[in-house]
């Protein structure tokens, strides 16, 4: 058997540094590639969230300025509702006092027909007394006198009416002058006024007289619980 040939080689001291260079400088491209490529991925990432937090951001402010409108509108449906179901509280009580006022006026109709065509006494009478409490002082009474009389005169009845308080607790024949009116009647006459008590006073009665000169033509008292007539 023969033995193989030897083969010298040159040395090359540098091939193996030269290789490692350049798989080192091969490996820091990739790499710095790489990063490069990471960086840019990251910040299109953080471009796109920025975008999309901004985009949050208009989004809520308009939802916000929606929200606010819409408590406003709820604000003003709810006042126009209490606006309105006040305005129509106060149209029905309006229409309950017109209501009454014209039964009022209808029953005054009948006895004013009735008075002209002779159907009532024909005496000079206290009609009707009237007294209910004041709806603003719980201390004033607003009193209204109907006078009638049915004779045929040519001349009214004249003369003055006098209306008198008298009160409790104060000893026997206490009173005090409520108002003076004068009396000018053909048929009928209507006083309207106020009874204004004082302090701790407790009413008992009010008497209403009619006098003509030194001439009494009417002279009646009135039970002052009876008359008053309940609060509206």
């Amino acid at each position: 058997m023969l033995d193989r040939p030897y083969i010298i080689h040159h040395r090359r001291p540098y091939r193996c540094l030269m290789f490692i260079l350049l798989s080192l400088v091969l490996c820091l491209s990739v790499i710095g590639y790489w990063g490069q490529q990471w960086q840019k991925q990251q910040i299109d990432k953080l471009e796109t969230l920025q975008t999309q937090h901004q985009q949050l951001l208009e989004e809520n402010r308009r939802l916000s300025e929606q929200n606010q409108a819409l408590t406003t509108q709820i604000d003003d449906s709810k006042q126009m509702q209490a606006m309105r179901q006040a305005t129509d509280s106060q149209l029905e009580t309006e229409l309950e006092a017109l209501q009454q006022q014209v039964i009022s006026l209808n029953k005054e109709l009948l006895f004013y027909q009735n008075i002209t065509q002779g159907n009532v006494s024909s005496e000079l009478q206290v009609r009707e007394l009237h007294l209910r409490p004041a709806t603003d002082d719980p201390s004033s009474f607003i009193y209204r006198i109907v006078l009638t009389q049915g004779k045929r005169i040519t001349k009214p009845i004249t003369g003055e009416v006098l209306l008198t308080l008298n009160l409790k607790g104060k000893g026997e024949g206490h009173s005090r002058l409520v108002e003076q009116s004068a009396l000018n009647i053909r048929h009928v006459q209507v006083l309207e006024g106020t009874v204004k008590l004082t302090e701790n006073e407790q009413p008992d009665s009010l008497r209403v007289l009619l006098r003509q000169s030194d001439k009494t033509l009417i002279d009646t008292t009135y039970n002052w619980q009876d008359t008053v007539s309940p609060a509206p």
